[in-house]
């Protein structure tokens, strides 16, 4: 069962719900007017019927490899190398961690952390006098085989992947922000800002 569904099913009774269960209201009723799960809401009720408190039951299922210190540690590493993959900040993390832990752990603490990764903006588009100087370069050069045109990469061109990997620079970027200037990734020097 998902960790949602736990986490649903141990949700304690508010005074509201529970005077909706003593004015005569069922379970089903009850967990349709708050959007859980009967069972929940039926467990909970006989909960408070047996003991007039709510506590939560400890959790079953694999214990978490970190803590929530560790995942606090791995996030506040992660805003410092925002351009670190999951396997760079693993190994650079592992050494103060207890147990070992794989990259998709890292990247869940990641996430849990909110941060998402990002591909990084590019910044500095070409202006109009960008683009007649290149195509007076290429014009130059037109007479070139296929073979020499092969070693000329344009900062702009779109990136075609045919494999799974496409060996992009990721930045783990706080998913609430669009963009802010320090990770904004650039070909070209920004200017600097006065």
């Amino acid at each position: 069962m998902p960790l949602s569904s736990f986490r649903r099913q141990y949700e304690q009774l508010s005074e509201f719900q529970r005077s909706m269960m003593e004015a005569g209201w069922s379970a089903r009723r009850v967990a349709r007017q708050l959007g859980s799960s009967d069972c929940a809401v039926r467990r909970c009720w006989d909960q408070w019927i047996r003991e007039m408190s709510f506590t939560r039951r400890p959790g079953s299922g694999r214990p978490r490899k970190t803590s929530c210190r560790e995942a606090r540690h791995i996030v506040r590493n992660t805003r410092v190398l925002l351009t670190a993959s999951s396997a760079a900040i693993q190994a650079q993390i592992a050494p103060s961690l207890e147990a070992p832990v794989s990259s998709r752990n890292i990247r869940r603490r990641l996430v849990a952390g909110h941060l998402g990764p990002r591909h990084p903006l590019r910044v500095l588009s070409l202006t109009p006098t960008h683009r007649r100087l290149r195509l007076e370069w290429c014009r130059a050069r037109g007479n070139w085989t296929a073979v020499e045109w092969n070693h000329v990469i344009f900062s702009d061109e779109s990136r075609f992947n045919l494999s799974s990997d496409d060996n992009r620079v990721r930045v783990w970027r706080p998913v609430v922000n669009a963009s802010i200037l320090p990770l904004i990734y650039s070909d070209t020097p920004l200017p600097q800002l006065v």
